[in-house]
């Protein structure tokens, strides 16, 4: 369904992307899935994930799947061997686990900065290795829009002529409105992430990206009873919605998402009735090849 754009004359722009893309099998199968039979429309590739070359040759079988990269300097392994990034990882290879002290020590560390800026070109650099441009840059835990990180990340995305970006402005009203849990969790990290979103949209430049985005906020839990609720209550614009689907259990998921419903998500990327909800309400379906 997603190769047949859904296109009407509406100003409400939908771009539905899988994120963690090349983590794991399961979750490959479930992002293909989601674009062939459901609304996805683009991938954002885990580079370093245990399954990423599986991603790419899914990806790269599938032209109209607009594809990502979806930067990473926490959780997982890094591109780069340790003895080129010492800061930054730890002697097998690992990035720090918790995003808090994380984004701290690459805040305050003079000698990260310029390793995460080798990693970041790294990972760029295998994507392109393997046939794929990226089409848009966004980050894991949204990792590209720290301070110390996003200069990094505008540099890359000018030298390689990358076009777009992912900015995090999630309406909270919006979203707990239709899912109340976890309220603390969500107006933290809704005030963290728009004055960081809005701290680089100043820098953009030429880069295009999304006005609106939901999925950080309600972050595994994006089935369809919430998309239901939201596809109506979309603003003007350009509203990038990203999800982690997967068509099953798997070692990786349980490792990182323990909580996530991976299959639910991929449920409602699928159904026929949130396929309806954006005809009904003349939603247009687009990716970042669009933007």
């Amino acid at each position: 369904m997603a190769g047949e754009v859904i296109r009407t004359r509406s100003h409400r722009r939908v771009i539905i992307t899988g994120d963690d893309f090349g983590l794991a099998p399961a979750m490959n199968t479930a992002v293909i899935e989601a674009h062939e039979q459901g609304i996805l429309t683009c991938a954002s590739l885990m580079i370093n994930g245990p399954a990423w070359q599986e991603a790419v040759n899914l990806a790269r079988a599938r032209p109209r799947l607009c594809p990502g990269l979806h930067l990473t300097l926490i959780q997982g392994r890094a591109v780069l061997p340790p003895p080129h990034v010492p800061h930054l990882v730890d002697s097998q290879g690992n990035f720090r686990q918790q995003p808090v002290g994380a984004g701290f020590y690459y805040f305050f560390s003079r000698p990260v900065k310029q390793e995460i800026y080798a990693e970041l070109q790294a990972q760029i650099e295998k994507m392109l290795d393997a046939g794929l441009r990226p089409w848009f840059l966004n980050g894991h835990l949204n990792i590209h829009l720290h301070p110390a990180v996003w200069p990094l990340v505008l540099d890359l995305a000018g030298q390689y002529n990358i076009p777009a970006v992912r900015l995090a402005r999630e309406n909270l009203r919006v979203t707990l409105s239709l899912n109340p849990r976890r309220p603390t969790y969500k107006t933290v990290h809704a005030l963290i992430f728009a004055w960081l979103s809005r701290r680089a949209s100043q820098t953009l430049g030429g880069l295009k990206t999304n006005d609106h985005l939901f999925g950080l906020l309600n972050d595994g839990w994006m089935d369809e009873p919430f998309l239901l609720g939201l596809l109506p209550r979309l603003a003007p614009g350009v509203t990038e919605i990203y999800f982690h689907p997967a068509v099953g259990p798997d070692r990786e998921l349980q490792r990182w998402m323990p909580h996530y419903r991976h299959q639910e998500e991929l449920a409602a990327l699928t159904s026929p009735k949130i396929a309806e909800t954006l005809r009904k309400h003349e939603l247009e379906l687009i990716s970042f090849y669009d933007v």
